[in-house]
């Protein structure tokens, strides 16, 4: 068999392949992180989490080395794919090629990720979408993703990425939360939490309705803000704040400030 014949005969085994696993992955149920990342594409979205492109499972990464074998072949044989491969077609929940400003106004999407033994989440997506009603439409209608994630050593509350905001915030049910590298630690306090150390860990401890405060009030509305600076006429404000995440704090603290002694930010 001639090395171009031999190439042609190996796609046409990894798309039999590609289509029989998209098919089952589609028979499995539940949320599938494979199908969640064609619809991203779908949506126009060019970036994602790093943790979004490493399989959870094994079925799963089989299919994102598929996908990317399928794609690599059909460069090098000269047929390219513009768009979607066809066995993709019937499992895209989203239409092909929405441009960002659709995207902006569709509804925003809600997701909870299941909580490990022994940790809750402090908030309900009831409680955020009361919170984001606060907020004038055009500021919220940036956000187009929230997800409340079981992810727990990220070294943050929240991250902001594209239009999507993941809620890092499970705690203990003993209320107490160990802290990240990048974690800011005044607002702890601030909000009714203690610090306290755990061997060499630092562990903020809080009350529930404390803590259910700081993430709705505080954490939540920071990562909005990321959004709000990228609305047009918002660039000189972004530019007198110093940076993009003191324009987010910024407009957290104008949002909500918590009672008690007031906090001079540097900006």
């Amino acid at each position: 068999m001639a090395k171009g014949e031999r190439g042609w005969a190996q796609l046409d085994a990894y798309e039999a392949e590609y289509a029989e696993r998209l098919a089952d992955e589609k028979k499995r149920g539940g949320e599938s992180q494979f199908l969640d990342y064609l619809d991203g594409l779908a949506s126009g979205r060019e970036r994602f989490y790093s943790d979004e492109v490493n399989a959870r499972d094994a079925e799963t990464g089989r299919l994102f080395a598929l996908r990317g074998k399928i794609l690599g072949l059909r460069e090098k044989l000269g047929q390219p794919i513009e768009g979607f491969l066809d066995a993709e077609k019937p499992y895209l929940r989203a239409a092909p090629g929405g441009s960002r400003a659709d995207r902006k106004r569709s509804p925003i999407r809600f997701l909870t990720d299941p909580p490990p033994p022994g940790h809750r989440y402090p908030v309900t997506i009831d409680e955020i979408k009361a919170t984001l009603a606060e907020l004038p439409p055009e500021h919220a209608a940036t956000v187009r993703e929230i997800r409340l994630s079981n992810q727990k050593n990220t070294g943050t509350d929240g991250d902001w990425l594209d239009g999507e905001i993941r809620l890092h915030c499970l705690i203990r049910d003993d209320g107490r939360r160990i802290l990240g590298r990048r974690e800011r630690t005044d607002d702890v306090e601030r909000f009714g939490g203690s610090l306290e150390w755990d061997g060499n860990k630092l562990v903020a401890r809080w009350p529930l309705d404390a803590y259910k405060t700081f993430v709705l009030r505080r954490v939540l509305i920071h990562e909005v803000a990321h959004g709000v600076a990228e609305l047009p006429g918002n660039a000189e404000a972004v530019r007198r704040a110093g940076s993009v995440e003191k324009f987010c704090e910024q407009y957290a603290e104008n949002f909500y400030r918590p009672p008690g002694r007031a906090v001079r930010l540097a900006f």
